[in-house]
């Protein structure tokens, strides 16, 4: 009677036995495979900068203006934008923009949106207006603003 039960015992525990490492060890292997990046990613960036820009905004101000983007992958030569028709049109938003009253902030927003609209192969860009002191306001400061395409057709553009 007691070697019947015997067999039973010893083909329960092995089973046990087999099953406990494969229940605890896999799920954590197939985690760490798939957190492996794949591949390289290559980011392309430019960056220029329009110094003592005068404006009539919020009375005399001179702007130093640093912009840097970065480019959609795999662009054909022909698609990269001059960097001085995107400095061009700053100029010409800054000169005739309409609202006297509007924030550094504002200004800097719109004109990330004016960018990313008009140069399609950008896929981010970052504009940093630095506004130097004045009697009125004597202190040094700056808007940074930074936009950036999303994928799928939507963009941030514009908001």
């Amino acid at each position: 009677m007691i070697l019947r039960k015997l067999p039973h015992l010893l083909m329960i525990a092995t089973v046990t036995l087999c099953l406990t490492p494969i229940i605890v060890e896999s799920a954590p292997q197939v985690e760490a495979r798939q957190a492996r990046p794949q591949g390289n990613h290559l980011v392309e960036e430019f960056s220029f900068s329009i110094k003592d820009f005068k404006v009539d905004h919020q009375g005399q101000n001179n702007l130093n203006i640093s912009v840097k983007y970065s480019y959609r992958a795999n662009m054909a030569v022909s698609d990269y934008p001059d960097f001085r028709l995107i400095a061009k049109d700053i100029e010409m938003f800054l000169t005739n923009y309409p609202n006297e009253t509007d924030y550094w902030e504002i200004v800097n927003k719109k004109i990330t949106a004016l960018i990313l609209k008009k140069y399609s192969t950008l896929v981010s860009v970052t504009s940093q207006i630095e506004v130097s002191p004045t009697p009125a306001i004597p202190y040094l400061r700056s808007s940074i603003t930074t936009r950036r395409r999303i994928a799928h057709g939507r963009s941030t553009i514009g908001k």
